[in-house]
């Protein structure tokens, strides 16, 4: 199922912020984190950048390698991603409502992994969309799914 794409990205979900923590899975399964001031979701390519120290260095991210881009709470969950919650809430978060008007969405990668969320300008045709997870609790705030690594896409509402 296809919905109309969304005419243009809002600023606050194309670029992520300087200090807002991203981490990148491809399509490989290597996965690697940091931040970036380029990232948009129509770009072929951004640059990821991690600090050790006094040392920063940039890697270049081609958005046909990637998988999705995860945009993370906290570097890491002590859960990781195995039991991640196959739901909806009875009543969507208040960060749900901030995301503005979303469709009930379950993906599926190419590698197994289902995410269960909000996604709104969800098009086959585009390069990726943004979703929300369905779980408050979730370490991710927001997900950017690339489309060639999908599967199957579930649009629940109409």
């Amino acid at each position: 199922m296809t919905h109309e794409p969304e005419a243009a990205y809002p600023p606050s979900e194309i670029l992520p912020s300087p200090n807002e923590k991203l981490v990148a899975h491809f399509k490989s399964g290597t996965v690697t984190r940091g931040f970036s001031r380029d990232f948009h979701p129509e770009a072929e390519v951004f640059h990821l950048m991690s600090s050790d120290g006094d040392i920063v260095s940039s890697r270049e991210i081609h958005l046909d390698q990637l998988k999705a881009l995860f945009h993370v709470k906290t570097w890491g969950s002590p859960k990781g991603h195995t039991d991640r919650r196959k739901e909806f809430p009875p009543e969507p978060a208040p960060e749900i409502a901030a995301f503005g008007p979303a469709f009930r969405t379950i993906i599926e990668f190419y590698d197994g992994e289902e995410i269960w969320g909000y996604s709104r300008g969800y098009h086959s045709e585009a390069p990726g969309f943004f979703m929300v997870p369905a779980d408050p609790d979730d370490n991710n705030t927001k997900i950017f799914v690339v489309n060639s690594s999908v599967v199957n896409v579930q649009i629940l509402d109409n």
